[in-house]
C-alpha cells in the first residue's frame, strides 16, 4: 500500500533559473578559482588503491591510511586559512565557490572524528608532515565566519547549499568541541554561533534538507544552552517515513540509499548530541531498516540505485549506527565486514583520485554526476567512516572478528512492503537485486532510465553553471 504524505509545491530555486546576477557570481567566482586553485594532487592514489587490495591490513589501518590520504590533499587544495578547498572535478549548479567550502564542510568531520579516535592532536602524512588537526579545523572556523576575512562563507540565503554545509561544520564542531570549541575565546564563540544562526530564517527544500538547520540547532544547543530547536522540521521529516524502516526523500520522492546516508546518518547524530531526543523511534526505525538493508550489502558493491552514486562508501553508515544504539537486528562483525568490505571493493578499483573519492563508482563517471554535485561533494562518502572512527572504541569494533553478510552464507528472496521492493540473493554469483514494482516503473521507461554520456558542454548548460572547463 502507498502511503500518501502531504506534499507542497516545488519552490523556484534560484540555481535552477539562474538571472543575470547569478551568472556575474559565477563568471567572477570561476576568474577567482583560476587564479587560486592548485595542480591536481595525485601523489598517493595507486598507492592507496594497492594498500586497499592487501587483505593483510587490519580494518583500523586502512582508516588510518585513508585519513592521512585526504588530510595531506586536503592541505594542499586548502586556501584562505583552510576556510575553503578547491579539489579538482566537475562543477556543482551553485557556483565553484560553494564547490570550495565543500571542500573543507565534507572534510572537517573526519579530521574530527580522527583526533577523537586517536586521542591526538596531531597526524603524521604519508608524506612524513605532521599535521595538527584541532588547529586546521580552528583555523576554518576563525576565518569562515568572519566577515571581514576573505574566507569568510557568506550570508546565507533561501534554498542555499550553504544551509547543508552548515551542517556538517557543526558536526564537526560538535565532535571536536573539547579539542576546539572550548579552546575558543567567547568573541570567537559568538562570531561562530552568528554566523550558524541564519539557518534559522532560511527557507529549504520539503525534503531531507530538515536535517541540516536541524543539527545546526541541536549544536547550538549542546553548545550553548540556546534553545532554537524547529520541531516542526523533526516532524515533518517523520511524515516522510512510510514504514519498515523506510523513508520517502520528500513528499514525492522516491526510495535510494539516501535512507543509509542522509536519513540514518542524521538522525544517529541527533541521538549523540541529545541522546533522550525521540530515543524509541530513532532506534526501532533503524533497526527496522538494517534487518532488511544488510542484505543489500555485497563483497563487492551493492545493487545500485538512485542518486548521487559517489557517496557509495557510506553505504554501510546505518549499520554501524545500528550496532552504536544497541540496534539488535545486526552485529557488530556483520557491520565490520560490511563496511570493510566495501571500503576494500571500491577504493582498490580506484575510487581515489587526487585525494578525493571520484564523481562517480570507481573511476570518475560524467553518467552518474548529478547536477547538484560539485568536485568535493563526494566526500560524504565519508560518513560511514566518520561514524566508524566516533564509535569504534565503544563498539570494539577494530578488534571483533568480521562476521560473513547473508549473501556468503545463503540465497534469499523475500519483500519489502512499505517500499513494494523484492530482494533477490544468489549466494554461488553474490549477486543482489532489488526490484521495485512502483514509482520508478510508473514514471520512466527504459530509454529515459539509460546511462547516456555527456559532453562537457551538455554538462556545463544542464548545471547553468558557465564554467572554463581545462583538463
Amino acid at each position: 500500500m502507498v502511503i500518501e504524505i502531504a506534499s507542497k509545491p516545488r519552490p523556484k530555486l534560484p540555481y535552477e533559473h539562474p538571472d543575470v546576477k547569478i551568472y556575474q557570481r559565477l563568471f567572477k567566482e570561476n576568474i577567482i578559482r583560476r587564479l587560486v586553485r592548485k595542480s591536481a594532487y595525485h601523489r598517493h592514489d595507486n598507492a592507496i588503491a594497492d594498500f586497499f587490495k592487501d587483505e593483510t591490513h587490519s580494518l583500523f589501518s586502512l582508516c588510518e591510511r585513508l585519513t592521512q590520504y585526504i588530510t595531506e590533499a586536503f592541505h594542499h587544495y586548502q586556501v584562505w586559512g583552510y576556510s575553503h578547498a578547491y579539489y579538482p572535478g566537475s562543477p556543482g549548479q551553485q557556483t565553484v565557490r560553494t564547490d570550495a567550502l565543500e571542500g573543507v564542510s565534507r572534510v572537517l568531520p573526519l579530521l574530527a572524528a580522527w583526533t577523537v579516535n586517536s586521542k591526538k592532536s596531531t597526524l603524521l602524512g604519508l608524506n612524513q608532515q605532521i599535521y595538527h588537526l584541532p588547529s586546521m579545523i580552528k583555523q576554518s572556523f576563525i576565518h569562515g565566519t568572519d566577515p571581514l576575512h576573505k574566507g569568510y562563507w557568506g550570508k546565507l540565503e533561501n534554498y542555499d547549499q550553504r544551509i547543508c554545509e552548515a551542517s556538517d561544520l557543526a558536526l564537526t564542531l560538535w565532535i571536536s568541541r573539547e579539542w576546539v570549541w572550548d579552546t575558543l575565546s567567547s568573541e570567537i564563540k559568538q562570531q561562530i554561533i552568528n554566523w550558524f544562526e541564519q539557518v534559522n530564517h532560511c527557507e529549504i527544500v520539503d525534503n531531507n534538507w530538515h536535517f541540516f538547520p536541524l543539527t545546526v540547532q541541536f549544536v547550538i544547543k549542546a553548545l550553548t544552552g540556546k534553545d532554537t530547536i524547529a520541531h516542526w522540521r523533526y516532524e515533518r521529516l517523520k511524515e516522510f517515513y512510510v514504514g519498515d524502516g523506510w523513508f520517502r526523500d520528500g513528499a514525492k520522492g522516491n526510495y535510494d540509499y539516501y535512507n543509509a546516508w542522509g536519513f540514518y546518518y542524521s538522525l544517529y547524530w541527533l541521538a549523540q548530541i541529545d541522546p533522550q531526543f525521540d530515543h524509541d523511534f530513532i532506534t526501532q526505525s533503524l533497526n527496522n531498516f538494517n534487518q532488511h538493508y544488510l542484505y543489500f550489502i555485497t563483497p563487492k558493491g551493492i545493487p545500485f540505485f538512485g542518486r548521487s552514486a559517489c557517496y557509495r562508501l557510506a553505504v554501510s553508515a546505518p549499520l554501524l549506527a545500528g550496532v552504536d544504539l544497541q540496534c539488535p537486528f545486526v552485529k557488530v562483525g556483520e557491520a565490520k565486514r560490511a563496511f570493510e568490505s566495501s571500503l576494500r571493493y571500491f577504493i582498490s578499483q580506484g575510487a581515489l583520485k587526487n585525494g578525493a573519492p571520484t564523481q562517480g563508482l570507481f573511476n570518475h563517471d560524467a553518467r552518474l554526476v548529478d547536477n547538484y554535485s560539485g568536485p568535493a561533494s563526494s566526500f560524504w562518502s565519508l560518513r560511514a567512516v566518520i561514524i566508524a572512527l566516533y564509535c569504534a572504541d565503544r563498539i570494539n569494533l577494530w578488534q571483533a572478528p568480521s562476521l560473513p553478510l547473508p549473501i556468503e552464507k545463503n540465497d534469499f528472496r523475500f519483500e519489502i512492503p512499505a517500499i513494494q521492493a523484492s530482494i533477490i540473493g544468489v549466494k554461488a554469483t553474490q549477486e543482489v537485486s532489488v526490484i521495485f514494482r512502483e514509482d520508478y516503473t510508473q514514471q520512466q521507461s527504459p530509454l529515459t532510465r539509460r546511462l547516456e554520456k555527456q559532453t562537457r558542454v551538455q554538462k556545463n548548460h544542464r548545471n547553468c553553471n558557465w564554467t572554463i572547463k581545462t583538463p
